[in-house]
């Protein structure tokens, strides 16, 4: 899969996502398969989610204490 296909199923797995719900990009992907993604493509993965997040008006973006991107969906 190349670095379009996986953000479109990033996207798609956002819609699973509950109301006030937290989540990191990672928790979009089943264990086996984000550890499939080279890191270099986890890298660009989470610019391309990051920029599609704050494009969203549902999502808010924060941080957490490891400097990871934390998103929830608006209530």
């Amino acid at each position: 899969m190349d670095i379009n296909e996986i953000l479109a199923y990033a996207i798609k797995e956002v819609s699973h996502i509950h109301k006030n719900e937290v989540f990191t990009l990672k928790d979009l992907f089943k264990g086996y398969e984000w550890n499939r993604i080279n890191q270099g493509d986890r890298r660009k993965l989470g610019t391309l989610f990051l920029n599609f997040a704050e494009a969203q008006t549902y999502i808010i973006i924060k941080e957490n204490n490891k400097g990871q991107k934390v998103y929830r969906i608006r209530p």
